[in-house]
């Protein structure tokens, strides 16, 4: 009798995997997270999920704990007696060999082929009879159809159309949220409320932010978010662009920003430029790119990787003049030109940042940037000197010791540069100084 009721309680231990949602926050797919700048998808865990609470299960005197929920990596059970001390037990998976130790191992698979439940068998350590123990692997993340964004440019007041997929009956369900976002991930206006998947959806948006003012000049993506019952996210993105006249103004410096350094590079000749940037990302800074029209236009897939790696862009002009000795309307076709180039290679616009070539400017410069959408013509407090040849650790040492507190530090897209991003970014660092983009240092100065 004892036997046949203690055979009933191991067949009754088999635990069918408990689905629990959980959310993370919305995240941006451009700027650094690989998704494409022109639009696309990126798919992950949802931000700071946890995993559901998991069955304990008793084999004996072990207990098995976290091997229930949904897993979305490889799921580790473990093994501890009636104190809660870790104990080994055999255990093996989908009926491979046994193995013994403290903790089991269902690993989650690579390529989204192994996604089901598998069978974890645990029995004591010295053999005996196996508790069967379902363990339930989703890393998929839930699938988003079209994006779309119309029309892709506006100017001054103007109502947005847009339209997603989102199928519905996706396994393990789908809750589906959207937004508009800034360069920086920031939500615009007002967001789409979360809800369950069901199709395609359309949204009549008004481009304007949250107080009812019009959208600053820039770039702007609606952003779409898939978010499965297993924190499984995925995120596609459509891009627009928001241009209007403002009225334009000189910084040099942004000492509200706080300890922020800005790091500016001009000119954009292509594969200096790729290797700056593969600098910056590898130490974790950022910077600014003022690319001319011209340097775009040759180099269109360094400058996508530009807005991939998070990085600012700005205008630097069509061609490199002079901007005191053209009239205004050359400086506005020499920025439009630009314009023209940054959103034919990558979907994105350089406003609301101008720097005029050789740093040379009058009113007429600040007037036809204004109109052309420039609030913030750029020039530096902080002179590299790096255009001259200068040695790297030479380059590195002065942008160090003249930054201070909202300082923009010039340079230029050259070997040379690249060469001393290591020591300058460290030597920034050291004196507690961090370098970001400009889209950052005039969000934390209030100016965005």
């Amino acid at each position: 009798m004892v036997a046949a009721v203690a055979a009933a309680v191991l067949v009754l231990l088999v635990v069918v995997a408990v689905v629990s949602p959980w959310f993370g926050h919305l995240g941006l797919p451009w700027p650094g997270s690989g998704g494409s700048p022109s639009g696309g998808t990126a798919s992950g865990r949802a931000s700071g999920a946890s995993p559901p609470a998991a069955a304990a299960v008793r084999i004996g005197d072990i207990t098995v704990l976290g091997a229930g929920g949904v897993h979305t990596s490889a799921a580790r059970p473990r093994f501890v007696d009636s104190s809660g001390a870790p104990v080994s037990a055999q255990w093996r998976v989908d009926g491979g060999p046994w193995q013994t130790s403290q903790q089991a191992l269902v690993h989650g698979p690579q390529t989204h082929k192994g996604d089901g439940t598998h069978a974890l068998e645990v029995r004591p350590a010295g053999g005996g009879s196996a508790v069967t123990i379902k363990v339930r692997i989703d890393t998929t993340p839930p699938q988003i159809g079209t994006v779309a964004a119309g029309p892709q440019l506006i100017s001054g007041a103007a109502t947005m159309h847009f339209s997603y997929d989102v199928p519905a009956g996706q396994t393990g369900g789908a809750t589906v949220s959207w937004a508009v976002v800034d360069t920086l991930g920031n939500e615009v206006g007002k967001a789409g409320p979360a809800h369950a998947a069901a199709g395609p959806e359309t949204v009549d948006w008004p481009a304007k932010t949250s107080s009812g003012a019009l959208l600053f000049p820039g770039t702007y993506r609606f952003q779409v978010t898939a978010t499965d019952a297993a924190g499984n996210k995925a995120v596609a993105t459509a891009p627009f662009g928001s241009d209007r006249a403002v009225t334009g103004k000189m910084y040099t410096s942004l000492p509200k920003a706080g300890k922020l350094v800005a790091l500016t590079f001009d000119g954009g000749s292509g594969y200096a430029w790729r290797y700056i940037m593969k600098a910056l990302t590898k130490l974790h800074a950022k910077g600014t790119f003022f690319c001319t029209g011209v340097s775009v236009e040759h180099y269109p897939e360094v400058a996508l990787e530009a807005l991939a790696q998070g990085m600012t862009i700005g205008n630097h002009s069509f061609d490199h003049p002079d901007f005191q000795t053209i009239s205004y309307d050359e400086a506005r076709t020499q920025l439009m030109d630009n314009a023209q180039q940054w959103w034919k290679a990558c979907k994105a616009l350089p406003t609301p940042f101008f720097r005029p070539p050789y740093g040379s400017y009058n009113a007429t410069t600040l007037k036809a940037a204004g109109s052309a959408g420039y609030p913030f013509v750029v020039n530096w407090d902080v002179d590299t000197g790096d255009w001259t040849g200068a040695a790297p650790a030479e380059i590195a040492r002065r942008a160090i010791a003249g930054a201070h507190p909202g300082s923009i530090i010039c340079m230029h897209t050259e070997w040379n540069t690249e060469k001393a991003i290591p020591a300058m970014v460290k030597g920034l660092r050291a004196k507690g100084l961090e370098p970001v983009g400009l889209d950052t240092l005039f969000h934390a100065a209030g100016l965005m």
